[in-house]
């Protein structure tokens, strides 16, 4: 992003060159810098030499300059460089965050977050968003069979969570184990259950399913290898390594409202990416403006739309 910030702003400077009538090198200067700069580039008319200076010198340089000196300013009124004759000073503290001219490309990527947003949170089974609660902290509580891989994998997972979420906070520093007893009146923290099963019990927990309240966590060849529940996750203890771990982050961001599925290749949300662990920028993107405080369970898709002022129609 710098040095595309960079390339722009030199583009955009030798632009503002070309419409100033008579600023080239080969003319009289009137400051000594000037005169140097004029030696250096004898012969070469429309050259320039670029230099990249502190704030203080540039206003040093206005002041000093007079009349032959030409502010090249943004909007806001941000004065990023002075033209003189045959020399060109440009501030060398700015980044792309003080240049608004980038202004068109972070819309592009919030509306880019935006749809993403639609395309994971709803999915076959829900119209409206349906967010965590916020009344208490969560802890994580691994209730059955488990290693210490998923204890660890978990604990990646919230802190990540944790620092994109501006409503929820999950408990980093404790991950509940299957012999924890709940001790705390009035009770502490909100609980989020994992279930890590064998085969035969999680046959008969299929079996059992309610498909209003339980929904079904699929490998790329349509095998079921979790059930999730709002605030549960029964998943398949033969799953290993990568996959196991996605399928340990993607049932809790189910829980946590987000149904649907993308079809970019580097999104957890992909179906297809089962050994995927890692969430790309836009699922970053999108799971902090759903948890940023903006939106709130029950909105339809629509009105998600209207709340980020994104037109997502086509």
């Amino acid at each position: 992003m710098i040095k595309k910030f960079i390339i722009f702003l030199l583009i955009f400077t030798s632009i503002l060159l070309l419409m100033i009538p008579g600023s080239t090198a080969d003319e009289d200067l009137s400051h000594e810098d000037s005169a140097g700069s004029n030696a250096i580039m004898n012969g070469y008319p429309g050259l320039f030499e670029i230099r990249i200076v502190s704030p203080e010198m540039l206003e040093s340089v206005l002041f000093n300059a007079g009349s032959s000196a030409v502010p090249l300013k943004v909007s806001r009124g941000l004065c990023i460089g002075v033209i003189t004759p045959g020399i060109v000073y440009l501030r060398g503290d700015l980044n792309e965050d003080d240049f608004p001219v980038l202004d068109t490309e972070r819309v592009n990527v919030k509306e880019q977050i935006g749809k993403h947003l639609i395309d994971i949170v709803y999915g076959r089974d829900n119209a409206q968003t349906d967010l965590f609660e916020n009344t208490y902290d969560y802890m994580i509580w691994i209730d059955a069979m488990y290693e210490q891989s998923d204890v660890e994998a978990v604990r990646e997972y919230i802190s990540v969570l944790n620092d994109l979420s501006s409503t929820i906070t999950f408990e980093d520093e404790e991950i509940a184990l299957p012999s924890y007893q709940p001790n705390y009146v009035p009770t502490q923290y909100l609980y989020y259950k994992i279930s890590i099963v064998d085969k035969d019990l999680f046959k008969e927990l299929l079996d059992d399913r309610d498909s209003s309240t339980e929904q079904l966590l699929k490998d790329k060849n349509d095998n079921s290898v979790g059930i999730v529940r709002k605030n549960h996750l029964y998943l398949l203890n033969d799953l290993t390594g990568d996959e196991r771990n996605h399928f340990l982050i993607r049932g809790l961001l189910f829980s946590m409202g987000f149904h649907g599925e993308s079809t970019l290749p580097d999104s957890i949300f992909n179906p297809d990416n089962v050994t995927g662990t890692k969430l790309s920028e836009l699922d970053q993107g999108a799971i902090k403006l759903m948890y940023g405080g903006r939106l709130s369970s029950g909105l339809t898709a629509d009105d998600v739309k209207k709340s980020l002022g994104i037109d997502i129609d086509d």
